[in-house]
């Protein structure tokens, strides 16, 4: 099975993207219906003020990944099991690969900070469950929704891409990851 990944890449000034595809308050109530929240360190809510992660940089490299979703995946409809294993199948590996690539580019560039495509998974059961610090906190990264960003908006107003979903158990034709690197 082939599939076909193709990279999304996009810098834009911090003020530019914080004017106008950043809803803190928007996102944090997303966040709190999320099963994630509160369950991962990765996820809110936090112990600092998100903003200041915007404020800490002076551009955002939005970098993303588009999965094509192959044909023979298409065909087929799933039951909601299979359609979620079909799902984290297809896209845990590449989000591993860009999160190694957005790691990289925080070694290039001198105080950046990565975000990565959605919640943490490095762990089965995160720490936090236990009231137990971060066992990765060199892997750890906050999603950009996590901290406020929009990524519906990024991805269809900056590289005018479309976010699609599975419905009636078929998978979309596509899936699109959006993380960021946060330049100093």
């Amino acid at each position: 099975m082939n599939t076909v990944i193709i990279t999304l890449k996009k810098e834009i000034s911090r003020a530019e993207f914080v004017a106008g595809y950043v809803d803190i308050p928007k996102f944090a109530g997303c966040c709190m219906r999320c099963k994630g929240y509160g369950r991962t360190w990765a996820c809110p809510p936090y112990d600092f003020d998100v903003s200041d992660f915007w404020n800490d940089c002076s551009s955002v490299l939005l970098y993303g990944k588009k999965v094509i979703v192959p044909q023979e995946m298409l065909d087929k409809v799933y039951e909601p099991d299979e359609l979620k294993k079909a799902y984290y199948g297809l896209l845990k590996p590449v989000k591993r690969d860009m999160l190694d690539e957005l790691f990289d580019m925080e070694r290039q560039y001198e105080g950046s900070t990565a975000l990565s495509a959605g919640g943490c998974d490095f762990c089965e059961k995160c720490a936090r469950l236990s009231d137990k610090p971060c066992v990765h906190p060199e892997k750890k990264r906050y999603s950009v929704e996590s901290i406020g960003g929009d990524v519906v908006k990024s991805l269809k107003e900056l590289f005018n891409e479309e976010v699609v979903w599975a419905s009636d158990g078929r998978l979309p034709e596509h899936y699109i990851l959006l993380g960021a690197l946060l330049k100093k």
